[in-house]
């Protein structure tokens, strides 16, 4: 996921030296979940040295002021950032952005009724999937 968009940004990081999982949270929004390996630690520079690094223990972490990782991170993960512009009065009980996978539970705005799927599931971008279409149609009383 990327990072929150709220203007201050409260950065947690979590580090279990026994399995190596590294934990990052951004205002308590989990962003990262991960243990290094030979998949994952594919820098050349330290592929095959990266468990010497990692068995020490984590004292510290950086951010580089020209780092543009997490920006091509953000971009690179499957999430929903959003709905269809077309999904009129649709509300979702999710915040975005959502990881592919998810599935959301469909509501319509006060004065509409539901036609369609009550539950959409996250594909990318502002893509779904579902059984039938979700709209919103106005209440006729």
């Amino acid at each position: 996921l990327c990072p929150p968009t709220e203007a201050n940004k409260v950065w947690r990081f979590s580090y279990n030296q026994q399995t190596m999982n590294i934990k990052i949270f951004c205002n308590d929004v989990l962003l990262v979940d991960i243990a290094p390996s030979d998949d994952v630690c594919t820098n050349p520079a330290y592929s095959s040295n990266w468990r010497t690094y990692w068995t020490l223990g984590v004292t510290r972490m950086y951010f580089y002021p020209d780092d543009t990782v997490s920006k091509q991170f953000c971009t690179a993960l499957p999430v929903c950032v959003g709905l269809p512009a077309s999904w009129n009065e649709i509300n979702i009980d999710a915040t975005f952005p959502v990881v592919k996978g998810t599935v959301l539970t469909v509501t319509c705005d006060t004065g509409f009724q539901l036609s369609g799927s009550n539950e959409v599931t996250c594909g990318q971008g502002t893509n779904y999937n579902y059984e039938n279409e979700p709209t919103c149609v106005q209440n006729d009383w």
